[in-house]
């Protein structure tokens, strides 16, 4: 497609100039200047002629932006929704141009689109709260994503959970958080919302829910995803679990983050371990 000499263009300099071409704010014409500032080459040197004209090099251009902003449109469904069309699309061109993909796989796209709406709201005053509620939701939306891609439970066998006496104890099965969960400390009950808006009909949109703390965790269970709302104790109790301590040490790490006694949190954990392993939150057996 180029007609600069390979010798004088290795292929990653012309896929550079591309790049830069292609994915640069502003458009194709501003990508095409940018690219000859940096590499040295104008379009016409890097494309073949087509009927005495330069490639329509802003036809390819458009349909690549055009393909990642479908698949941020279908990492964030909801928000989506939410923001609306034109709104999310203002965004999602933007954040594109920011964060053009480096990748080999476009999941990876959408990874820091909840910090790039993060970071456009700077000093929002007293639209704070309400400004916050889709950066959550993003966040939400985005571990969903993450859980149904990291490796899961499904092919490993079940471990028997300790006892009560050998967890005390700290011996036992080793226990860890399942490899797909994901955690969340939230300010508002983005995970209720985000099942409404899924139940909702399409043109129908439930109210934007009032702020309230909430923990949320989300997990792959036989191929399937599902999202649990935890006590704060239980957030932290997995939260502990998830950087390395051992299980006695989740719950002196989830009563100081929490404010409870660390034997009330002892005991309700000893209760709380079954139904967690049951859920796929946690499992006996699995190596750090």
């Amino acid at each position: 497609m180029h007609e600069v000499d390979d010798k004088a263009a290795p292929l990653a300099q012309l896929q550079a100039w591309f790049l830069t071409a292609m994915t640069a704010p502003g458009g194709t014409a501003r990508g095409v200047a940018l690219a000859r500032q940096r590499h040295g080459w104008t379009q016409e040197q890097v494309l073949k002629a087509a009927r005495g004209s330069p490639a329509p090099l802003h036809v390819y251009a458009d349909g690549y932006v055009q393909r990642l902003l479908e698949c941020l449109q279908a990492d964030y469904p909801v928000l989506r929704r939410v923001m609306g069309e034109e709104l999310f699309t203002f965004f999602a061109r933007a954040y594109v141009w920011r964060h053009p993909s480096t990748s080999t796989t476009l999941y990876d796209l959408g990874g820091g689109f909840a910090d790039f709406l993060a970071a456009s709201q700077p000093g929002a005053g007293e639209n704070a709260a309400a400004l916050r509620f889709p950066v959550e939701l993003a966040r939400l939306e985005r571990a969903r994503s993450e859980a149904g891609r990291a490796p899961g439970l499904e092919k490993r066998a079940r471990q028997a959970m300790p006892d009560g006496l050998a967890w005390l104890l700290g011996e036992g099965t080793q226990v860890a958080v399942a490899p797909c969960l994901r955690l969340l400390a939230l300010s508002f009950p983005v995970a209720a919302f985000w099942q409404q808006m899924q139940a909702a009909p399409s043109e129908a949109m439930p109210a934007p829910p009032e702020a309230a703390a909430c923990h949320v965790a989300i997990t792959r269970l036989h191929y399937r995803l599902t999202m649990h709302d935890l006590q704060p104790w239980q957030f932290f109790w997995l939260q502990a679990l998830a950087g390395g301590a051992p299980l006695p040490a989740c719950a002196q790490a989830a009563a100081q983050a929490s404010g409870r006694a660390q034997d009330e949190v002892l005991a309700d954990a000893l209760l709380w371990l079954p139904m967690a392993a049951a859920a796929g939150l946690v499992a006996g057996g699995i190596e750090g």
